[in-house]
């Protein structure tokens, strides 16, 4: 243990130098610091009714410490109503097509100053690209749109389009909600199945 008081707190700020304090000082004064612009790797959940990846960046917790609970509260609590009202659901194969469409422009977009890419870009462009079962968003939409008229709403669309279900059941097990409405969806949804597999890309 140190002394008691001010000689206490002296002894303890004294260098190996020789108790050149000041010049230490003013070197980590002037030192720059330099954090790492990784992420940790993102925690995926999908969520009944959802067809959102949400991610959780949460750092670790440190020693002694425990890790918050808010935030995977907040994911369990979220629905597509939670979303505004001008927001569109997609596909992934539809977010993989924009994405990568960007990816021709790049070299012209990075010489304007006023537009800067995220640096977010590749990682989302490489896992839409993981993620992508068909390789023709447009003909996909094709066979799911006549499922809104048995009362599928566009975001349950593309929790089937994203999760290529091969079964009813399976599209059941994804979407909850459309349990009660099984005895009228079943067989367009099984249709609309043998459809999309025939456009599904090879792995």
């Amino acid at each position: 243990m140190s002394e008691k008081g001010g000689k206490g707190l002296k002894s303890s700020l004294k260098s190996k130098d020789g108790g050149k304090d000041g010049n230490s000082a003013k070197s980590k004064k002037g030192r720059k610091i330099h954090f790492d612009q990784g992420t940790p790797e993102p925690n995926y959940k999908i969520l009944n009714g959802s067809d959102q990846p949400f991610q959780s960046f949460a750092p670790k917790p440190a020693k002694g410490e425990k890790a918050p609970k808010s935030s995977k509260s907040s994911l369990h609590s979220f629905d597509l109503k939670d979303l505004p009202e001008n927001a569109e659901c997609m596909m992934d194969c539809e977010a993989f097509q924009i994405l990568d469409g960007i990816k021709g422009h790049l070299v012209g977009l990075s010489e304007d100053p006023s537009i800067k890419i995220p640096v977010s870009y590749d990682r989302a462009l490489a896992y839409v690209e993981s993620c992508v079962h068909y390789s023709n968003p447009q003909s996909v939409r094709q066979v799911l749109e006549p499922l809104k008229t048995h009362g599928i709403s566009d975001g349950e669309m593309c929790v089937i389009a994203n999760a290529s279900p091969e079964t009813v059941d399976e599209v059941l097990a994804f979407i909850p909600s459309l349990k009660t409405k099984k005895d009228v969806i079943s067989q367009p949804l099984e249709d609309a199945l043998v459809e999309l597999s025939k456009l599904k890309k090879s792995e």
